[in-house]
Formats: structure tokens, C-alpha cells, sequence
């Protein structure tokens, strides 16, 4: 009987997704360690890890509708949806941006089109290192995130000038500023579940937070090509920074402090 033609192929793959998921456990066992032994924290720190931890089993759970209900969530949930279409648009149109403006070919646009990318890449470093600058001098941990989501929103009006570019070069620098606030400002974001709720809940309410982001992006999508043929690609830069300065207002006004009683989930 011969041998289905597939069957190598079937065998490299699970070989493949084997080695995948088993040297990222390699690498990460040497500095895997339990909050309970881990040399970098503080007696202090430690304590106050296992008495979250103690909360939290002790809590009271909630429903998933519970959750919806909640004003810290939507206060994630909103600002993530009106900032994720940036994102999105970064992704998908930069190339076609250079192509139908500035008619780049292939080469230049290769040459080019990764810098925003490498932008954002320091700007997730940034959501991370202002927020422990601004705890360090006394503000709040809610509050240094909610300001440097603010922060990476007003950068974005950079991105909204592109129309104003009169060179390749100054868009791509323009593109840059944008991927950096970005991803300062969806850093911030998506990092505040974390803050706002206890350890059986986090989860839930970052994926529905994420949800609602995707969805955001996905309508969004579904308009700018209709919109650019229709007024061109500047009125929708300028839109993206208007979104994120209005998901910054949404986040002030619905995200205020710590729940006092953590949301947890029922299960089931």
C-alpha cells in the first residue's frame, strides 16, 4: 500500500509546532521564578503579592454581565476602541499611501516603510518607562498610565499633518511619530486591566477590551478605502488623531480611580 504524500509533510509540521512551544520553555526556565523565591523582590513586595492573591480567592465572583456593568471597564473598552483604527490603518495602507501619493515602487517602498514600525517598537518601551518616571515622582499608578495614554494621543497629531508633507521622507517621518504614539498610547492601555482588576478577572476583561478594539479597527477598515478614493488619504490621518484624543477625554472621564471591590468572574 503506498504512502499518502501528505504524511511527511504531516510529520514535519508536528515536528515544527513541537519545537515551537518547547524552546521558548527552554529559554524561559532558567529565570522563571515563583513570587515566593524570587530574589528580586522585597519581603514587602512578596506580601503584598500573596495578600492579592488571598483577596482574590476570597472574593466575591461576578458574572460576565456584571463585568459590562462595570465603569472601569468601559473606561478601557472605549478608548481602546476609538485607538485601535490607527493601528490598523498603519498596517494596511502606509504601502498604499507611498504607492498612490508619492507613486514609490517596490524597492523604495521596502526601503522606507518599516521605520514606523521600528518607531513603535520604542514606543511600547515608552508605555513602560514613563508611567515608572511619573510614579517615581508621586503620581498615581492609574494616573501615569492615563497620562501617558494622553501623551501618545497628542503626539498623534503629527501623523494628522501628513497632508501637509512635501517630500516621501517627511510622511515617513510623520508615519514615525504616529506608530510611536500609538503604541505608547495602546501600551498604556491595554496594560491599565491589569491595574483595574484583580487576577480572576483580568483576563476577561482585557480579551473583551481587546474585542472591542478589533472591532473598532475592523469598521474603521471597512470605510477608508471608500473614504480615500472618495477625499483621499488626508482627511482620514487627521480622523485617526481626533479618535485618539477623544478615546484620551473618554478615559479621564469614565476611568477615575481602583474599584474599591475588585470585579471577579464566575465560572461557568
Amino acid at each position: 500500500m503506498r504512502a499518502s504524500p501528505t504524511a511527511p509533510h504531516s510529520r514535519h509540521r508536528r515536528a515544527t509546532l513541537a519545537g515551537s512551544t518547547h524552546v521558548p520553555r527552554r529559554q524561559g526556565a532558567p529565570w522563571h521564578r515563583s513570587p515566593a523565591d524570587h530574589p528580586a523582590l522585597s519581603d514587602a513586595e512578596r506580601v503584598a503579592i500573596t495578600a492579592a492573591r488571598d483577596e482574590d480567592v476570597d472574593a466575591k465572583p461576578t458574572t460576565r454581565r456584571d463585568l459590562l456593568k462595570s465603569r472601569a471597564f468601559w473606561g478601557i473598552a472605549v478608548p481602546r476602541f476609538l485607538a485601535e483604527p490607527a493601528w490598523q490603518t498603519f498596517n494596511f495602507f502606509i504601502p498604499l499611501y507611498l504607492v498612490s501619493v508619492w507613486q514609490l515602487g517596490l524597492k523604495s517602498i521596502a526601503l522606507w516603510a518599516w521605520m514606523p514600525f521600528l518607531a513603535a517598537d520604542f514606543g511600547s518601551l515608552a508605555a513602560g518607562v514613563l508611567p515608572r518616571w511619573l510614579m517615581k515622582r508621586g503620581v498615581p499608578l492609574v494616573a501615569s498610565r492615563k497620562i501617558t495614554m494622553t501623551v501618545g494621543a497628542l503626539c498623534m497629531i503629527g501623523p494628522a499633518c501628513i497632508g501637509l508633507a512635501t517630500s516621501p521622507a517627511i510622511a515617513i517621518l510623520l508615519f514615525c511619530v504616529g506608530g510611536f504614539a500609538h503604541q505608547m498610547l495602546s501600551g498604556a492601555l491595554i496594560t491599565l486591566c491589569a491595574d483595574m482588576f484583580d487576577s480572576r478577572t483580568v483576563g476577561t476583561a482585557s480579551g473583551m477590551a481587546g474585542t472591542s478594539a478589533w472591532v473598532g479597527g475592523m469598521l474603521f477598515t471597512l470605510l477608508i478605502g471608500q473614504s480615500a478614493d472618495a477625499f483621499g488619504y488626508d482627511p482620514l490621518f487627521a480622523a485617526l488623531a481626533v479618535l485618539d484624543i477623544l478615546a484620551a477625554a473618554v478615559l479621564w472621564s469614565l476611568l477615575r480611580s481602583r474599584p474599591r471591590t475588585p470585579v471577579t468572574l464566575r465560572e461557568g
